[in-house]
């Protein structure tokens, strides 16, 4: 087994989390023959290197940022290499989406959530994005929770930044540092003309946010209701559109309680793939990792990653 250890996820209390439950761990679950890395500049080679070996379980310990890169270096990898492998993952993040929903079986001290039942490993959907960054260069992306732009981006940039609120906040109440990002946002972020493209269909719009999901929890308690699962043939699309303040809060707390369908200015679907055109550089966020982009290009890997119960 190969662990892939994110001493710096949840605000810097990843290492001290992993201390504090590694006995545990180790007697409950991974045992003692495992191969720890906290090097991420190095991975790639890691991974190889492990493989070659015999390594067929590489864990992602931390939050859904670091499951976005283990991802993203295991579907570089060969189809027929990628195939063989099962990925699990230990939460030590602060909203650990990736998990949700929670199993009660499923937790540690009842404080992290885990993901290392591998003999009953599932085939789990990963989305697949395309798009040109800021210098006018393609380049291609996995999501393995869900995707998107608008406030939900920008939100998760301003919670990943090193502003000051914040990293006095998050330090000490997650969901509030999680409402602060997601309010400052609601009440600053213009909404974004765009064209979508999702079958045969073509529709302008300013985008407020729109979110592309494999799993429905969006971060900390927000929901969306859509019945989709790792294994569904398809994707959901949630889009909120040319939407004041007023109308932003209301959803957003909407969501809170699970609810999205049906709300003012919303639209949804179910697609394989859609495309996004932005008339500018924007954020778009994958598993709470943010890039800038301007053209997006999103298409369903259906059951391509094996992953731990």
């Amino acid at each position: 087994m190969l662990v892939l250890l994110n001493k710096y996820s949840n605000n810097g209390k990843g290492f001290q989390k992993w201390e504090e439950f590694k006995d545990e761990l180790e007697e409950k679950y991974i045992g003692r023959n495992y191969s720890l890395i906290s090097d991420f500049a190095g991975l790639s080679d890691n991974l190889h290197r492990e493989f070659k070996r015999g390594e067929r379980t590489f864990v992602a310990a931390g939050g859904d940022g670091t499951i976005n890169f283990l991802l993203n270096q295991i579907m570089h990898m060969k189809e027929r290499e990628r195939n063989q492998l099962v990925v699990g993952a230990i939460g030590l993040g602060s909203s650990n989406d990736f998990h949700k929903p929670f199993s009660e079986n499923s937790f540690l001290s009842n404080k992290v959530p885990l993901k290392l039942n591998h003999k009953n490993a599932v085939e789990h959907n990963v989305g697949q994005v395309d798009f040109e960054d800021e210098n006018g260069k393609w380049q291609r992306k996995y999501f393995i929770i869900n995707c998107g732009l608008g406030v939900v981006a920008q939100a998760n940039y301003l919670f990943n930044s090193k502003d000051k609120v914040v990293k006095w906040l998050k330090s000490k109440w997650v969901m509030g540092t999680i409402w602060y990002a997601a309010l400052k946002t609601l009440i600053a972020a213009q909404n974004i003309p765009a064209k979508i493209m999702i079958g045969d269909e073509n529709y302008k719009t300013e985008v407020t946010n729109l979110s592309v999901i494999i799993n429905p929890h969006l971060s900390g308690n927000f929901c969306y209701d859509f019945k989709i699962s790792a294994s569904s043939d398809y994707l959901a699309i949630a889009l909120c559109e040319r939407m004041g303040l007023l109308l932003r809060l209301r959803t957003i707390l909407s969501l809170t309680r699970g609810k999205f369908l049906g709300l003012p200015k919303t639209r949804s679907w179910m697609t394989n793939r859609i495309e996004i055109l932005p008339t500018s550089l924007t954020p778009l966020e994958l598993d709470g990792e943010v890039y800038l982009a301007r053209s997006i290009k999103i298409e369903l890997l259906q059951g391509v990653l094996k992953v731990s119960q």
